[in-house]
């Protein structure tokens, strides 16, 4: 083959060999896993001898997508020193200061609890998981009320992908009250009120109690858990009236004393729980303004209207030689006549729906 030829060869082959690579595919790579969410919010408290953190279940990615493969998180705390009346530390509002925030923080941080996915079943409660941080090693070293608690709380996919740090919350613990006693509920018609007796002493014993306040606790009697933040919370008393109540419902109430009125709330041990049943026994006024009009051929009777948010109806009842008979019921009106009856003694009383009967409103 002279030499021409052996060049054309040499190009035709190069140019199918170029033409071949063009339209190769290469082996896609595996898409990068998708970590989990940044865990928030996370709520911080103090319940007796208790840090109580409260954060929702894992369940997104950070792209947002169902997260799975969950395998555990982890609670990290770090202690700072507190001088007195400073309040606990907040998270700066400036991205790359609140980065170096975070950053100082995994320096100095411990991982309190590593939480399987077992044991975060275990701590869930609805939506939410409860994990408890002990303080009973921080007073017996006398360092309750002399450091800040800070937390940080990250999840975990695959046994190796963390999510970004959560917010960081933090709070001065402190000796709480001990638990109120004599908790004391009065139903009423809409609305049910508490007594009870204030604590003796603190938690560790010292005494007399030092209260500032009272955060009050409602749940229905077929739920577990209060929720996060308290119905109501009273300052210099020892008595509360919760008017939200719906009727016929089942109610059950707790106290808890704080030392400090501050947010994050912390509260002592709660007192005993007291169930309450709001089942309508309330009957309604009796009817006011009742007369007693004769006319031909009958007596007429009206009264004023009944004002009860509940009223379902009246009754008429006139007197007569064996007492009194009910001669009208279910009525709407307050109007009534009784025609070809003598004149004689009347009265009306006003039903609710719940059936419960009115004294008896009598003719004047």
């Amino acid at each position: 083959m002279d030499f021409p030829r052996k060049i054309s060869f040499f190009l035709t082959f190069l140019s199918l060999v170029l033409h071949s690579a063009c339209g190769r595919k290469l082996a896609p790579e595996p898409p990068l896993r998708a970590l989990p969410a940044r865990v928030e919010p996370v709520w911080l408290s103090q319940e007796g001898s208790d840090v109580v953190l409260r954060f929702p279940y894992p369940s997104k990615t950070n792209a947002g997508e169902t997260l799975t493969n969950l395998t555990g998180m982890t609670v990290y705390r770090e202690l700072i020193g507190a001088r007195e009346g400073q309040r606990p530390p907040e998270m700066p509002k400036d991205m790359a200061e609140r980065e170096r925030e975070e950053k100082a923080f995994r320096a100095r941080a411990e991982a309190i609890q590593k939480l399987t996915r077992a044991d975060l079943d275990a701590a869930t409660a609805g939506a939410d998981v409860i994990v408890r941080d002990p303080l009973v090693p921080l007073y017996r070293e006398g360092r309750l009320g002399r450091v800040f608690l800070r937390y940080g709380v990250t999840a975990t996919r695959d046994g190796r992908k963390s999510s970004e740090l959560s917010p960081l919350v933090a709070l001065l613990p402190r000796v709480p009250p001990d638990r109120p006693f004599q908790v004391v509920p009065t139903v009423e018609e809409a609305r049910v009120c508490l007594d009870w007796r204030a604590p003796v002493a603190m938690l560790d014993g010292a005494a007399p109690a030092k209260i500032a306040g009272y955060a009050i606790f409602r749940r229905d009697a077929t739920d577990e858990e209060y929720d996060d933040h308290p119905l109501g919370v009273v300052i210099g008393a020892t008595t509360y009236v919760d008017a939200t109540v719906a009727p016929d419902r089942n109610y059950v109430y707790t106290v808890r004393a704080a030392p400090v009125a501050e947010v994050p709330l912390i509260l002592g041990p709660a007192a005993d729980e007291v169930p309450v049943s709001t089942k309508d026994v309330f009957p309604p006024p009796a009817p006011e303004g009742v007369l007693a009009l004769v006319e031909a051929g009958g007596v007429r009777l009206v009264w004023n209207p009944s004002l009860a948010g509940d009223l379902a109806s009246y009754r008429v009842y006139r007197r007569e030689s064996g007492g009194w008979k009910r001669v009208a019921e279910a009525l709407k009106d307050p109007v009534y006549f009784d025609a070809g009856a003598p004149a004689s003694a009347y009265g009306v009383t006003a039903v609710d729906k719940s059936g419960n009967e009115s004294p008896m409103g009598t003719a004047k």
